[in-house]
């Protein structure tokens, strides 16, 4: 288990460039430190020893001049002055070895006698009066046996401050150069995972400042492109979508077409069929050329409306937008269809606002304005009635006596739909009228609505208040 944690710690230590550092600049430190003491330990006390030894030298020789020129009797405090400045013993002796002068200032320490003390000596002679002298001198080292003593002592104290100073120094080393590259190192891993929200915040002047503006730099622009990538990408899904649904609808068109096409064919190919055979009834030619020519019809008006579909189904249509009469084209489409209403014995209530202008195609809004209207009158029963109102921006066509169900609202707007699932063209139209008026108000991004309504159903066009004029 130890041996486990220990692992981990080596691999801990292995990946973080904060430790390597700290350990490196700590052992850095302490072998410097160590290297410096040493020196001092060493080489202090010795240039200390040879320091102390030139000068009492230096200092022997000149007192053994003045000693040689004016005798030591006349000079005996140039001879205490000496002893006293370098700690030293001073004996003359004459020519016989008698002891003619003594001092001795040689300190004594606390637990040392004089002859404990390590010392150095020196001797000369000189003449003074024709009589020969001995001069000699021992000073005491005590100074530099105290110096290794001292350091002896304070050596736990220093090591202490060597190792405190060396924590200290390589934790604010490692912190000041790798606590930026750690920093760094974080930023490049939220980068691998596309995250761009990150900055750097180091404020230096140096190469890690360079880096880390360079960072941030990148991060933005990346940043920005992947935002217009992501918008982009979106904007291609969306694209993406539109065209399967437009090619969904282009199939089902087609499909619905081919459907609906199929039964008046067949129908006219059978009639024509039985009239070339004089199959039975259809020996009365004139009478079923007749409904031969009815059924024509009846393919001419689906084939009329499945191009007018295609055409305004298709998003390069070309419109014509001119600023036109909403008023005057609404009037004439319920002139149109006044003789239909009277058939079915449906009133119709028209209130229309006069001059109402709008910028738009008056072709295909009036191609609208009639399926919407013709719709309500085919689908309402016989003493229904229909309300055609424009006001306020809003036109309305109510027709009451009639309620579809919601799964049909949902559905009416897509083409070869019908609420009459039988398809009998003598109860419905082919399906196409409101798809063509979907897309009529869809091209002139006009909003709509087709709802029930206590009375019936009710179809609003919203127009754009900027757009209409009176």
């Amino acid at each position: 288990m130890l041996k486990n944690k220990s692992i981990k710690k080596k691999i801990k230590i292995k990946e973080s460039i904060g430790a390597k550092t700290f350990l490196t600049m700590l052992v850095l430190l302490l072998i410097c430190c160590i290297i410096i003491y040493a020196l001092v330990v060493f080489f202090l006390p010795k240039n200390y020893r040879t320091e102390l030894e030139n000068q009492f030298s230096s200092e022997f020789q000149k007192l053994s001049v003045v000693l040689d020129n004016e005798g030591y009797e006349k000079n005996t405090q140039i001879i205490t002055n000496f002893a006293i400045h370098n700690s030293a013993a001073v004996t003359v002796l004459n020519s016989d070895h008698q002891k003619v002068f003594v001092i001795n200032n040689i300190a004594q320490t606390g637990e040392e006698t004089i002859e404990n003390v390590e010392k150095i000596g020196i001797s000369s002679e000189f003449e003074y009066d024709g009589e020969f002298y001995t001069l000699s001198a021992e000073a005491s080292l005590e100074a530099v046996s105290r110096s290794y003593k001292i350091l002896e002592k304070i050596a736990p104290l220093i090591f202490s401050i060597i190792f405190l100073v060396s924590i200290i120094g390589a934790y604010i080393c490692s912190r000041y150069f790798a606590k930026p590259i750690e920093d760094i190192c974080n930023v490049a891993k939220r980068m691998t995972k596309l995250d761009m929200t990150w900055k750097c915040n180091i404020s230096r002047s140096d190469e890690m400042g360079m880096l880390a503006f360079s960072l941030n730099e990148m991060s933005e622009k990346l940043y920005n492109a992947l935002t217009e990538l992501q918008e982009a990408n979106k904007q291609l899904q969306v694209e993406i979508k539109k065209e399967k649904e437009q090619e969904k609808q282009r199939v089902d068109f087609f499909t619905a077409v081919s459907h609906e096409l199929k039964t008046p064919v067949t129908i006219l190919k059978g009639e024509l069929e039985c009239m070339i055979y004089k199959v039975g009834k259809y020996k009365d030619r004139d009478k079923y050329l007749y409904h031969c020519m009815i059924t024509v019809k009846e393919i001419e008006q689906l084939i009329n409306e499945i191009l007018l579909s295609a055409q305004v189904g298709t998003s390069d249509i070309q419109t014509m937008p001119e600023n036109i009469q909403i008023s005057g084209i609404l009037k004439n489409v319920c002139d149109k269809v006044k003789g239909l209403a009277e058939d079915k014995q449906i009133r119709m209530v028209v209130e229309i606002e006069p001059d109402v202008y709008y910028f738009g195609d008056g072709y295909l809004l009036e191609k609208a304005f009639s399926n919407i209207i013709d719709n309500a009158i085919s689908y309402s029963p016989k003493g229904a009635t229909v309300k055609v109102l424009l006001n306020n921006a809003n036109l309305s066509v109510e027709n009451t006596g009639i309620h579809i169900t919601q799964d049909d609202l949902e559905q009416i707007f897509v083409p070869f739909y019908r609420v009459d699932k039988s398809h009998n063209r003598d109860t419905g139209g082919s399906g196409l009228g409101l798809y063509i008026v979907k897309t009529i108000l869809e091209h002139h991004n006009l909003g709509y609505s087709f709802e029930n309504t206590e009375l019936g159903m009710k179809f609003k066009i919203m127009f754009q208040e900027e757009s209409l004029y009176n």
